[in-house]
């Protein structure tokens, strides 16, 4: 206390050029709110750092060179691309180290905890962080989990935008920090409207949400109608078994989808470019060449839609859609080697054309 009033929490945002923007903004925006002095540390002054998505642009209030660990509360580490740099400045990893050892919490995001590995701060220490890292946080000597949240000791980790919401409001509750008409959620509630929170502190909007499950859906829809024309037209009968599984897959995924946007009180608005796309894989068909034909559009198709879910799935902050996107992702990905096999095992003869781009709606706007 000073003069009868409660000091203000203290935070070190790190930063640096093309940090993910949500990553950056919704903590910040949050602690703020909350009442914190957020104090954003870049490896230079006077420089305006970007956000990856280009809706971030701040300049540091000071360097990790000036300041001490032992004045700031807790460190939170966004990701993006921002860490890769983070790590090769020697000033911030010490930072990092010193505040790990003085008992701060440290909270790293996405790509962020490579500057964990890098100050040799997760080993023996139970982490998760983006997909592509993982492998990078085991390799440092960390048990790897994949969870929206994980704590061990002072150390705060979570995997992607999606988790956001969970992840902020995890630091929000250890520093003893509350916002004013705000309830924030027990961090295990994965039915809490999560969302809100995101939203409020400048991640996704309902309209984004959305339009992100609406934009999935037709794609699941041209997923389905595409498969069962294959299927259809195939004259191989395990070609035909598994583009029929491929189907069913894609409705369990439409029905996942649909029920999200009731959750939301929404309904589909599926794009008007829909029925020109069914019109066009209809009129491939008339032309297809047989099954080889076949199974490299089919093989593209899953390419396609692996590519558009990972967008797609990294572009919001809601966790509970995020969740979904993330297992249709799963699903699309063990399905393009079912199919490659397929291609491999009894086309091995005929002459190998690259897979075609197709025209299934666009996942990512």
């Amino acid at each position: 206390m000073l003069n009868g009033q409660a000091i203000a929490k203290r935070v070190a945002l790190l930063v640096e050029q093309n940090v993910e923007d949500s990553e950056f903004q919704i903590p910040y925006s949050a602690l703020k709110q909350a009442g914190a002095k957020v104090v954003v540390l870049g490896s230079r002054m006077n420089e305006a750092y970007k956000g990856k998505q280009g809706s971030v642009s701040v300049k540091a209030d000071a360097t990790t060179t000036e300041v001490l660990a032992k004045d700031f509360d807790a460190v939170i580490i966004p990701g993006g691309m921002a860490p890769d740099a983070m790590r090769t400045n020697r000033n911030t990893v010490r930072f990092v180290r010193d505040a790990i050892a003085q008992g701060k919490w440290v909270a790293a995001v996405c790509h962020g905890p490579q500057v964990l590995i890098e100050g040799d701060l997760v080993r023996g220490k139970r982490v998760t962080g983006f997909k592509a890292i993982r492998q990078d946080l085991r390799n440092a000597g960390a048990e790897v989990v994949d969870e929206p949240l994980v704590v061990d000791g002072n150390l705060i980790t979570s995997r992607r935008p999606g988790d956001l919401p969970i992840f902020t409001t995890a630091i929000l509750k250890r520093l003893g920090l509350s916002i004013p008409d705000i309830t924030l959620p027990n961090e295990t509630d994965r039915d809490a409207d999560w969302w809100k929170l995101g939203e409020a502190w400048g991640g996704s909007s309902k309209s984004e949400i959305v339009q992100g499950l609406n934009t999935a859906i037709a794609g699941e829809r041209y997923g389905f109608e595409a498969f069962a024309h294959y299927a259809e037209n195939a004259t191989d009968a395990e070609m035909s078994r598994v583009f029929l599984a491929i189907c069913a897959t894609r409705q369990h995924h439409i029905i996942l989808l649909e029920n999200r946007l009731g959750i939301l009180g929404e309904e589909q608005s599926l794009p008007a470019s829909a029925s020109g796309v069914y019109a066009h894989l209809k009129t491939w068909l008339q032309f297809s060449r047989g099954d080889a034909s076949l199974l490299r559009r089919a093989l593209g198709d899953l390419q396609t839609g692996v590519i558009d879910m990972y967008k797609l799935r990294n572009k919001l902050t809601d966790p509970a859609t995020v969740a979904i996107f993330d297992t249709m992702e799963v699903n699309l990905a063990s399905e393009e080697p079912q199919v490659a096999n397929l291609y491999h095992t009894r086309l091995v003869a005929e002459t190998i054309e690259p897979p075609q781009p197709t025209s299934r709606p666009a996942m990512v706007g």
